[in-house]
C-alpha cells in the first residue's frame, strides 16, 4: 500500500525548522566586567547633567483649601507646611489669601438676560523675587482624588462626547453613563460630573513704588490638552437643548430648575474646551497634576502678583487638599530629580559591583573551560559522545546519542 506524504508538512527551509543560524553569548569575566565600569562612567556624568538642568527650574506652590476660612481683611498666610518652593536664587516669601463672597455674571449667548450666582473667592498675593523665562505652565493639584478607581474610569460616554446625539437608550445600552433617575445629562458620567471647576483669573500685578504701573500675566488655556485626545471629542449633537440635563455637579453655573440647557446658556463646546479634555484624561494615581494654563512668550516678570480662584470645587468633602502651583519647564519637564537621581545610582551600583567582581576574580581567578568542547544539541562531536559499552555483568549500556 503506498503511503501518501503528509498534506501539511512544512518545507526543510531552516527557518520552518528552526536551523538557523544563533549567537549564544557566553559570558566571562573580560567580558561583562568592562560593562559594569562602562556604564558606570556614562550615567554618573549624565544623571549629574540631569540634576544640574533640574536645580535651574523655578517652581512654587501652595495649598489653598483653607482660604475659605481666611476672613481676616488683612489676609492670612500660607501656612509654611503647605508652602513648597524651589529656585537657585533663593527663598521666595509667603503668599497670603484672604477670602470674599462675590456674584459672578455669566452673560447669555443669545441675547437674553445674565445668569448670576454667589461664589466664595479667593483673592492671593504673592512675591516672585526673580523672573521666569518661558514656557511658564500653571497647573492645580489635588490629594485624595481616586480618579483610577474601576467604576470611575469607565463611567462615560465617548459616542456622546464625540458629538453624537445619543438618547436615553441609546445611553442605557452601553452602559458607561446609568440614568438612574430618567435624565438625559450631556455629558454625562461621573468624570464629567466631577470636573474641577475652580477658575483661576489673569496674573494681576499690585502697584508698588518700583513699579507703579505693572504689566498683568496672561496663562493661556490653549496647549494644555494631548493632542491625541482632541480627536476624540465634537460639539453636541443636540438641537433640542430643553430636553437635556446639567450634571448635577454644573448647575449651580446655570439657572435653574429645571436645569436643563438653552440657546442662551448651552452645553460647553468639549471639542475645543482643553480644560475638559484634561479632566477626561484620568489620572493614575491619588495625587496628581493637571494644566490649567501656560504661557510659552512673555517673560513672567518678578513683582508682587495677585491672582483670583473662584471656590466651586468642593474637595474637602472626601478629605482632600488643592494647590496651585506655578513652574518653569526644563529638559524633562517640571522639577523633578528622580531621573538623575536615578542614572546616579545606577552608575554607582554598577561601579561598585564592578569593583567588587574584579576583586573576586583577581583573588580567586575561575578557569573556563574549552568552549569549543560544548555541544548545544545537534549531532555530536568526538568529545561529547560517549561510546557504547558493558558493565560488569555483561550488560551492553548504550549511549544518549543512540538512536533508539
Amino acid at each position: 500500500m503506498d503511503h501518501e506524504p503528509p498534506k501539511h508538512r512544512p518545507p526543510n527551509t531552516s527557518f520552518k525548522q528552526q536551523r538557523l543560524k544563533a549567537w549564544q553569548p557566553i559570558l566571562t569575566a573580560k567580558s561583562v566586567l568592562p560593562t559594569f565600569f562602562i556604564m558606570g562612567i556614562l550615567f554618573a556624568p549624565l544623571g549629574g547633567l540631569l540634576v544640574w538642568r533640574n536645580n535651574k527650574v523655578t517652581e512654587f506652590s501652595f495649598d489653598y483649601t483653607d482660604c475659605l476660612s481666611a476672613t481676616n481683611p488683612a489676609g492670612t498666610e500660607v501656612p509654611a507646611s503647605t508652602f513648597v518652593h524651589s529656585s537657585p536664587v533663593g527663598p521666595f516669601p509667603k503668599p497670603i489669601y484672604v477670602i470674599s463672597p462675590v456674584n459672578v455674571r455669566v452673560p447669555a449667548q443669545a441675547g437674553g438676560g445674565p445668569f448670576n450666582y454667589a461664589v466664595d473667592r479667593c483673592t492671593v498675593t504673592f512675591n516672585l523675587p526673580v523672573d521666569l523665562q518661558p514656557p511658564v505652565m500653571l497647573y492645580y493639584k489635588l490629594t485624595n482624588f481616586y480618579q483610577n478607581h474601576r467604576k470611575y474610569t469607565k463611567s462615560l460616554d465617548y459616542k456622546q462626547l464625540a458629538g453624537e446625539a445619543s438618547t436615553r437608550e441609546d445611553i442605557r445600552g452601553r452602559k458607561g453613563c446609568p440614568l438612574e433617575s430618567g435624565e438625559l445629562i450631556y455629558p454625562c458620567g461621573l468624570i464629567a460630573n466631577s470636573l474641577f471647576n475652580d477658575t483661576f483669573s489673569t496674573l494681576r500685578t499690585v502697584a508698588s513704588e518700583t513699579a507703579p504701573t505693572g504689566e498683568n500675566y496672561t496663562f493661556q488655556d490653549t496647549g494644555i490638552a494631548w493632542s491625541s485626545d482632541k480627536g476624540k471629542y465634537g460639539k453636541y449633537g443636540y438641537t433640542d437643548l430643553s430636553t437635556i440635563y446639567i450634571p448635577e455637579n454644573w448647575r449651580r453655573r446655570y439657572p435653574g430648575p429645571p436645569y436643563t440647557y438653552s440657546a442662551d446658556f448651552p452645553p460647553p463646546n468639549v471639542e475645543t474646551d482643553e480644560h475638559f479634555q484634561v479632566w477626561m484624561r484620568t489620572a493614575g494615581w491619588p495625587t496628581f497634576l493637571k494644566p490649567y494654563g501656560r504661557n510659552d512668550q512673555t517673560v513672567f516678570k518678578a513683582g508682587q502678583y495677585q491672582m483670583d480662584i473662584d471656590m466651586n470645587f468642593p474637595i474637602t468633602t472626601y478629605g482632600g487638599r488643592k494647590h496651585v502651583v506655578i513652574t518653569t519647564l526644563g529638559a524633562t519637564g517640571g522639577r523633578n530629580n528622580f531621573l538623575g537621581i536615578g542614572f546616579i545610582v545606577a552608575a554607582i551600583l554598577s561601579a561598585g559591583l564592578g569593583i567588587i567582581f574584579t576583586a573576586f576574580h583577581i583573588a580567586k581567578p575561575r578557569i573556563i573551560g574549552d568552549h569549543s568542547k560544548i555541544s548545544f544539541g545537534g549531532e555530536a562531536t568526538s568529545h561529547t559522545r560517549s561510546p557504547n559499552r558493558d558493565d560488569a555483568g555483561g550488560n551492553r549500556i548504550r549511549s544518549r546519542y543512540e538512536d533508539d
